[in-house]
């Protein structure tokens, strides 16, 4: 690793940064903490937007006029004058090291069914990024299209379901991702959710694709969507499409979306959800078919802020458990050190533990 001696002062900045360009993440990182020359030279945003240049992700950058707001903190629409901009910042650095950023975002589980045996997730499994239901045969990861499907030319591989109810779900942390919490609480860009489906055409399938915004890293989709209340009606928060093929109709790939744009501030988290089966109780992997999942974060054409949203749709779910609350009845699922805990109760005595309180 560089060091800053007495000799370096004779080096020009220009020079160091070739250098920096040039290395690795973790080397890059070490840098940062060699001395304040090397740091200062590494922080500034020209730094990193001329790295993603050179490392070919430039599409992981916010869009060139929204980088110019934020740097001249003037916006073209600024709907709420009460809203001080003055702290709005780019993590420029989150966005090119994770290589997320508002570039299209593919959920990483494709290597547990590459090294699982016949390419088959049976039971379940769960990371911090995703969980697989698998019951039945299990999901079976497929090439080319999938087995009994017309091939198409942007499908590679997809995730053939059996019998019985399965799911995969998948767990996106949008700030970590690089998205900047003022982004999501003063500017609510477009959250667009993308993939293709398909089924076999000798059996009839059913498949349920849904998304749900989120405050925290604790929460799933409870029984399918938010529970409705008379607050919760307008699903700002959790979208949902359902689709069904009988036997013998043309085995097409689709491409299915969702969109979130009118959700309230304070959105951290998303969770997108597919749940399929077939529709004749055949053994094997009758069932739908997704493939080219992918979540994308849109900024408007045209810099604006907006004030911040309230929810109108918050519920009892949204309140992280703490470990001074009374236990519910059912069970108590600890997910991740630093984490607290999911609540896994039977739908109808949470029901009834909500109408005694």
């Amino acid at each position: 690793m560089l060091a800053c001696y007495s000799d370096a002062e004779n080096v020009t900045n220009e020079s160091f940064i070739q250098v920096f360009h040039r290395l690795d993440k973790k080397s890059l990182l070490n840098c940062t903490l060699a001395c304040h020359r090397f740091a200062d030279l590494i922080s500034n945003d020209s730094f990193w937007i001329e790295h993603a240049r050179m490392h070919n992700k430039q599409k992981v950058l916010p869009p060139l006029p929204w980088r110019r707001a934020v740097a001249q903190k003037k916006f073209d629409v600024n709907e709420s004058e009460e809203v001080d901009v003055s702290n709005f910042k780019f993590n420029m650095k989150k966005m090119v090291l994770g290589g997320r950023g508002y570039s299209p975002i593919i959920p990483s589980f494709h290597s547990h069914f590459e090294t699982a045996r016949e390419n088959t997730i049976r039971g379940v499994i769960r990371s911090d990024d995703f969980s697989i239901r698998a019951s039945a045969d299990g999901i079976r990861m497929e090439l080319n299209g999938g087995e009994g499907c017309q091939p198409h030319p942007e499908v590679s591989q997809c995730f053939a379901y059996s019998f019985s109810t399965s799911a995969i779900s998948i767990f996106i942390d949008l700030v970590d991702s690089g998205i900047d919490e003022w982004i999501l609480d003063y500017v609510r860009p477009k959250i667009r959710i993308t993939q293709k489906i398909n089924h076999r055409h000798d059996c009839s399938a059913r498949i349920a694709f849904a998304a749900q915004l989120n405050y925290n890293e604790t929460q799933w989709i409870h029984e399918f969507g938010m529970r409705q209340t008379a607050g919760n009606t307008d699903n700002k928060r959790y979208k949902s499409i359902v689709k069904e093929w009988e036997q013998w109709t043309e085995d097409k790939w689709e491409d299915v979306s969702l969109e979130f744009t009118d959700y309230p501030s304070g959105m951290r988290h998303l969770t997108v959800l597919n749940e399929g089966k077939d529709g004749m109780f055949w053994k094997g992997f009758y069932g739908p078919k997704v493939a080219n999942i992918q979540v994308e974060v849109i900024l408007p054409d045209i810099p604006i802020v907006r004030a911040a949203a309230a929810d109108q749709e918050k519920c009892q779910e949204d309140e992280e458990p703490s470990e001074a609350d009374e236990p519910r009845p059912g069970f108590r699922m600890p997910l991740h050190p630093r984490r607290r805990y999911m609540w896994a109760v039977p739908p109808a005595v949470a029901r009834e533990a909500d109408d005694n309180e």
